[in-house]
């Protein structure tokens, strides 16, 4: 037997363990579910809603909800709760966003605290609410990034 097929055909398996070996021993990335932006996502029965983050001007007392929901099935309503106060949305099948000048919503609120976060429950098709909600970020206008999502007048 020659040598040098054999050492070809050695340094061919250990090229190939070299380049495949990452992905034998740690998953994807894009097998794992995270928030690539500054918002947070999650799921209401069969409603999801995404990036949704509330902007406030910096001497207010509003915010303003931003949030893309996605349904997949038959309109229904989600009712989004920021403390006391509640307001129930239409979504239609496929996506809609709230949260730019022409469709808003707008909570009334005391104590706002920039950079940290509210509970916002989300609830639609009759599913019960997680009474803690989910954390939302609560951003200030004094970003550029969010000067045009505070609440409009």
């Amino acid at each position: 037997m020659q040598p040098r097929p054999l050492a070809a055909a050695a340094a061919a398996v250990v090229v190939a363990l070299a380049v495949t070996g990452c992905n034998m021993l740690t998953p994807q990335a894009t097998t794992i579910q995270y928030d690539a932006s500054d918002g947070i996502s999650g799921e209401t029965g069969g409603v999801e809603f995404h990036n949704a983050m509330l902007i406030g001007e910096p001497d207010g007392d509003a915010l303003n909800l931003a949030v893309t929901f996605t349904n997949p099935g038959e309109a229904t309503f989600v009712e989004v709760r920021v403390d006391d106060e509640a307001q129930e949305v239409r979504v239609p099948n496929g996506v809609t966003t709230f949260g730019f000048p022409e469709q808003q919503l707008v909570f009334e609120v005391s104590d706002v605290e920039f950079g940290g976060q509210r509970n916002v429950s989300f609830t639609a098709d009759g599913v019960e609410p997680d009474p803690a909600g989910v954390g939302v970020q609560v951003f200030s206008t004094e970003f550029p990034d969010y000067a045009e999502l505070g609440p409009a007048e």
